[in-house]
């Protein structure tokens, strides 16, 4: 896909010019605070609904 090509589609080309820039071991880093945060915000929810909501319904298994 050409630049223009996805700046058309709404990719933020500048962005991903920016992580190319990124060594591996800042682009862990970056994926480990990521992951920190949906970890702590799935504990949230689970905090506040007083059970995971994920493990209601399962769409894979025609679920919810």
């Amino acid at each position: 896909m050409r630049e223009d090509e996805a700046q058309a589609d709404g990719i933020d080309t500048a962005l991903l010019e920016e992580l190319a820039t990124l060594t591996p071991a800042e682009r862990m880093k970056r994926h480990d605070a990521a992951l920190q945060l949906v970890l702590a915000l799935r504990k949230a929810g689970t905090k506040h609904y007083g059970f995971d909501p994920r493990a209601v319904a399962a769409p894979e298994r025609g679920e919810g």
